[in-house]
Order: structure tokens, then sequence, then C-alpha cells
């Protein structure tokens, strides 16, 4: 397995609390991984034994398939959720201060900063202090610092927060960009639709256990249970005859356009949908229909709520 990032069997305990409970998971290279639970699932404490900063009572920790140590952490890139920058340095040269932390010489670090600052459009700010900018431009900043050295493991906690539709496309597109050229990302976050913009796989822990994990586009076909839109334009009446026995029409939604009518139904077991598209294009006129998928929010709370009775049980 071409793992950058291995867990396995991860425990962790403050006092009788079991944060950690065997958690285990890889991250592929080149990939991006989502990190997904409620407040108190153990997602900071997982983070924080990758980084070091947790000590685990037991598992192991494997990066680009060695065994953990504090000089391979150096090579992560690590965007905590908590951002801190010193207010009274200069952008500029705060940031080749933390490219040297990881590292990097002077004229490297400075070359590749400028790149990065032109590549998200903050090198007006070069020479100003950080107490003189934005929120937003601040988390630029520190979202630069986090990736200039390169590392082959970038860990994400809310990347996302606190930016703008505009500046949150640009920050998603410099994170597909790295992934496809060979970095590997966990992402911890709770913002749902990232995730389904940017995790090809994901990972669920509530309670310090993992409850769900796999690839985001074969866990949400897995999670379908039946739900197609049709968009179409004829009767409602002869719609619903169509349907018969083999699916349950769940509603119509009131006029689209010049007669267009949508309607949401699902398929009973046994039902392909093939054969009811066949049975409504009989009956009027069909033009769009779209398999509904459930979304990674609606596959978040139905893993938590699956293993919650399970786990009242254990207690």
């Amino acid at each position: 397995m071409n793992s950058a990032l291995h867990i396995a069997q991860l425990e962790k305990s403050f006092g009788t609390h079991r944060v950690l409970d065997g958690v285990g998971f890889d991250v592929e290279k080149g990939t991006i991984m989502g990190l997904l639970g409620p407040n108190g699932a153990g997602k900071s404490t997982l983070i924080r034994s990758i980084m070091g900063i947790v000590e685990p009572d037991a598992g192991r920790i494997e990066l680009a398939g060695r065994p953990w140590s504090r000089e391979s952490v150096r090579s992560i890139g690590y965007l905590p959720e908590e951002r801190g920058l010193y207010k009274d340095m200069k952008v500029g040269e705060q940031a080749v201060y933390f490219a040297r932390l990881k590292g990097m010489e002077k004229a490297q670090a400075v070359s590749a900063l400028r790149g990065w600052f032109e590549r998200l459009e903050v090198e007006g700010w070069w020479d100003r202090k950080v107490s003189d900018i934005s929120k937003g431009m601040a988390q630029k900043i520190q979202f630069i610092c986090t990736v200039v050295h390169g590392p082959e493991l970038l860990i994400l906690d809310e990347p996302l927060s606190g930016f703008d539709p505009i500046n949150a496309r640009r920050i998603i597109d410099v994170i597909r960009s790295l992934a496809a050229d060979g970095t590997s990302i966990l992402l911890s976050t709770h913002d749902m639709p990232s995730v389904e913009r940017l995790c090809d796989h994901v990972v669920m822990l509530n309670q310090g256990k993992v409850v769900l994990s796999g690839e985001a586009d074969v866990l949400r076909e897995s999670g379908w249970d039946g739900s197609q839109d049709v968009v179409f334009k004829g009767n409602d009446m002869a719609f619903a005859n169509a349907l018969g026995a083999a699916a349950h029409l769940e509603g119509i939604a009131p006029t689209i356009t010049q007669g267009v009518r949508k309607a949401r139904i699902r398929l009973r077991e046994g039902t392909t949908a093939f054969a009811i598209l066949g049975a409504l294009q009989e009956a009027v006129e069909v033009q769009e229909f779209i398999k509904v998928r459930p979304t990674m929010e609606t596959l978040f709370i139905a893993a938590v709520d699956q293993a919650q009775p399970t786990q009242t049980e254990e207690a």
C-alpha cells in the first residue's frame, strides 16, 4: 500500500475518558482524506498525536512507510484551526521565519514565498505588519506558510473557515492542485459541502471510534435509497399512475415553467431505474431523470445515529 500516513489501532485516554479507541486508517499518496466527526469525537486528539503534541497510549503511526519520529514530523505541513501569526512582525519576514523552521534556506524560502504570494494574490502585503491585514488575508498567509516547504503530507484543520466564496474557491483549487501533484492531504472539517467538493476518501469518527470509512463516491452510492428526481411535461395523474406499485411518489413541485414539473420518487426494492423510466416515458414527456445520492452530511448523521445505540449498550 502506498500510504503517506498509516494509523493502526490508536488509543488515547485522559483519566477514565477514552478519546481514541482503536482508530485506524490510511491516507494514500496524492489523495485527499476527509476527517469527519462531531465535537468531542477525537479528531483533534488524533491530529495532535500525528504531530507529536500528544503521545498515544497504544497503536502505531507511520509516515511514508516509516515509523513515526520527531524528524519525520518536520516534513508535515500543519494548518491548525486556531490561527496564530505574530501581529507586530511584517508579513514577509514572518513567512520566511516559518519556512526556515521547516529547514529551508533563506534565499530558497524567499523565492518560494514570492511565488506563493503571487499565486494567492497577496504579493502587495510582504512589507505590511500582520496587525494591518484582514482576517482573510492572514488566513491566506498562514496557508502559504503551511505549504511553502513542499510537504508530502498536509494536515488541514478547517482550512476554509472565514473565507469569502471567491477566496474559498482559490484555496480549494490550490488543495486540488497539490493533491494532483502527489501531496497527501488529511482535511478535518465540519463543512460537508467542501468534503463533497474535495475529498476522495472519508473517515468518520464518533466517540473515539471509526464509524464509517471508504471512498466518498462509493459511500454515497451505497447509501442511495432509490430516490430519483424527474423533470417532466404532462399530466400529474398520468405520471402517478405510470409509477404503479414500483415506486413511491414523494411529491410534485409547483410548475417550473410552461407546464414543466419536477417530482421526487423513490424506487421500491427490486425495481430498476430503467424500468421506471420506460413506464414514465409512455405516460409523460420526461426531460430529466436524475439519481439523488445522499449528501455527506446525510451519511454522517446516519453513521453517528447507527453507532450510538451500540456505544450506549457498551457503556
